[in-house]
């Protein structure tokens, strides 16, 4: 899950350098850990993060900026702790659909080659 944490830093970077990236990292780990996510699922988040980065990335910047423009505080969101807890639920939750997709497609091949 390292990679996922890579990527978060790359958003950071790029979109919200007045980010405190390294207490969000540290609340981003713990609710990594929480998920318990087994050696498949990581292989597969990894194998997706590295093929395909900037559609994550731009997936997870798509959802944070419309929740962002419900809140209309727009950076400002993501600043704060609330802001800084969703948008951490926003990636988890973008990670798993990611881990679902390629398993669905590899499960998919495997089946459709048979």
């Amino acid at each position: 899950m390292e990679e996922l944490l890579r990527v978060f830093e790359e958003i950071a970077r790029e979109n919200f350098p007045e980010l405190d990236l390294e207490k969000f990292s540290v609340a981003l780990r713990m609710e990594i850990e929480k998920k318990k996510y087994d050696l498949q699922d990581e292989a597969l988040l990894e194998t997706a993060l590295r093929d395909d980065r900037s559609t994550f990335k731009d997936s997870f910047l798509e959802m944070l900026e419309e929740r962002a423009a419900r809140e209309q505080s727009g950076k400002d969101f993501i600043l704060s702790d609330k802001g800084r807890g969703e948008a951490i639920s926003m990636l988890m939750t973008n990670a798993e659909h990611t881990i679902d997709y390629y398993y669905n497609t590899i499960i998919g091949k495997h089946f459709s080659a048979s």
